[in-house]
């Protein structure tokens, strides 16, 4: 029999499975689990957010005691059910207004939201079941949209399985996006979103031309060659993306001994513990890339990592900058440099960077030792001067330059 308890036990396991599953590719600092406020008494607004600069994205979720115990006519009464109360729940959180709003992250403490609920891009239902349930009978209950907000319908584990795919935030606002094309009633259908994510996948992050869910199936079997290509493509890019997915990660725990071997100029630009937010500037870098370009950055970083491997020393570093970005991004790798020494070329570099690229940022990101990362961003409001100009002409003018565009899959 289920009872409140069991039932509370296991939404808050999976609601914590979700944050932790979701932590990894999207940046754990910007994965966001129970959102409260007071209204009244105190009340969770929704079951996660997830955190990006140009706009979050809120989820409200609903979970069964056992995805096992219904057969599938009860399944789908369940899900409609719920499904209209995460909805009523996600619409009461986005016209929340301005009351305070709280969460409690495992990383970063107690974060919040003085004047109510960031900017929200995206807003999200999920419901738990592992077969396809049309909702669209209840689309009454079930609004596409709040205020301008558009609200998309899934289940808990094709969620998690875009977000794995996708990893980034970007790429799952763009695939997001691109569903709203879908025949209204496909939007409101749940459990059937893998022939849609490898249509998308083998049109290199487009829906245009899909005419439903079962459009996309017929057409992805009729490209099986196509989609066998690009998902061999996408798994090698992948594992470069992952190395970045570490830097960001790493970011959060510094080392006991980090101001070890530097001058005082250097440790004054740490944070102060236990006051952190610098290294939140950092992974908001990381975690607003797209995928490709995630991946990118990674190849080149691994690429400086072997190009110095075996060596007594050595420094090597590569340049990449994306149109739609401000940032000019240099990876490095070094060996046996001092840290003073090593800071005091990491200065240089971003400096040329941004004086030979145009760029008004830059974040540079170096594998010391293969022991640890030294990760820097410039200061705002950088004005190159003449000594800049110089550095950048012997730095990065006479660096061979490639160019080409950058979609979903290589």
């Amino acid at each position: 029999m289920q009872t409140e308890n069991s039932l509370n036990q296991r939404t808050q396991w999976a609601e914590r499975h979700v944050e932790e599953f979701l932590g990894l590719p999207l940046v754990r600092e910007f994965v966001l689990r129970s959102l409260q406020t007071i209204d009244g008494t105190q009340k969770e607004v929704a079951d996660h957010l997830i955190l990006h600069r140009e706009g979050g994205i809120l989820i409200s979720q609903k979970c069964q005691e056992d995805p096992m115990a219904r057969d599938e006519t009860k399944t789908e009464l369940w899900a409609r059910k719920n499904a209209k109360g995460a909805a009523r729940q996600l619409v009461g959180a986005l016209r929340a207004g301005s009351r305070p709003i709280w969460c409690d992250h495992p990383r970063r403490g107690r974060v919040e939201f003085p004047a109510g609920l960031p900017a929200i891009t995206h807003g999200i239902v999920l419901t738990e079941v592992f077969q396809p349930v049309e909702l669209h009978p209840d689309a009454a209950d079930l609004p596409l949209s709040c205020d301008g907000i558009p609200i998309t319908y899934l289940s808990v584990n094709d969620f998690l399985n875009l977000a794995v795919e996708l990893r980034t935030v970007p790429e799952l606002i763009a695939y997001l996006d691109a569903r709203r094309g879908l025949p209204i009633p496909d939007q409101r259908r749940i459990g059937s979103e893998r022939p849609l994510f490898e249509f998308y996948l083998v049109e290199d992050g487009s829906l245009q031309g899909c005419a439903g869910i079962s459009d996309a199936a017929v057409a992805v079997a009729a490209q099986e060659h196509r989609l066998i290509g690009a998902l061999a493509r996408k798994k090698e890019s992948d594992l470069y993306s992952g190395l970045f997915e570490h830097v960001a990660d790493a970011l959060a725990a510094r080392a006991p001994n980090y101001a070890a071997d530097l001058p005082p100029e250097w440790t004054a630009l740490f944070d102060q513990a236990p006051q952190r937010s610098n290294y939140l500037q950092l992974q908001e870098i990381i975690a607003g890339l797209r995928l490709r370009e995630r991946a990118m950055l990674g190849k080149a970083f691994d690429e400086t990592s072997k190009a110095v491997e075996g060596k007594s020393e050595g420094f090597v570093y590569r340049a990449m900058h994306f149109n739609a970005r401000d940032e000019v991004f240099v990876v490095g790798a070094s060996r046996n440099i001092g840290r003073a020494d090593l800071y005091r070329r990491m200065d240089m570099l971003m400096r040329a960077a941004m004086t030979n690229y145009g760029k008004p940022r830059c974040f540079i990101v170096v594998d010391r030792d293969s022991a640890g990362y030294e990760v820097g961003l410039s200061r705002p409001g950088f004005q190159p001067t003449v000594t800049d100009y110089e550095l950048a002409e012997r730095l990065f003018g006479r660096l061979k330059m490639t160019s080409g565009p950058v979609g979903l899959v290589p």
